[in-house]
């Protein structure tokens, strides 16, 4: 996601919720847009530690970065309000841990299918290398019985 769709719809997740608030929506009715909230700022985050110009001299992607992570961290602000005169005052570090396990538990998942690509990968090699040997062998006692 580039950074302009990501601010985009982190802008927008968030006005949505802005607005939940202000009609008086109960917060558990809008964590799916929360969530993609989340997800965009994430995407921000990435995007700014990625820094990869397009076209734009480093001043510029400087500033722009920037201008994204004030504005994200902001709407973070206000969000974490929100939430916490909610839930209580520690509401939001509860979410923020959650989120920490949640991604520890998607990286461990990825290098656990990793390795497990990985020694397929192995198990395929050995046993091509053991029918090649065989084949190698039966040969030899083929060609040694005189056929």
């Amino acid at each position: 996601m580039d950074p302009i769709t990501a601010i985009t719809a982190a802008t927008a997740a968030f006005n949505t919720i802005k607005k939940g608030f202000e009609v008086g929506r109960e917060i558990e009715s809008m964590y799916g847009d929360i969530g993609r909230w989340m997800t965009s700022v994430e995407a921000v985050e990435k995007q700014a530690k990625s820094a990869k110009g397009k076209g734009m001299s480093v001043e510029e992607e400087a500033l722009e970065i920037f201008a994204h992570q004030k504005k994200v961290k902001a709407m973070e602000e206000e969000l974490r309000t929100f939430i916490n005169l909610s839930h209580g005052p520690d509401a939001w570090n509860e979410v923020l841990r959650i989120q920490a396990e949640i991604r520890k538990k998607r990286k461990e998942a990825i290098a656990a299918a990793k390795r497990k690509r990985e020694e397929l990968i192995m198990y395929v090699m050995l046993g091509i290398g053991l029918l090649c040997t065989l084949w190698v062998v039966f040969y030899v006692i083929w060609k040694a019985m005189g056929r």
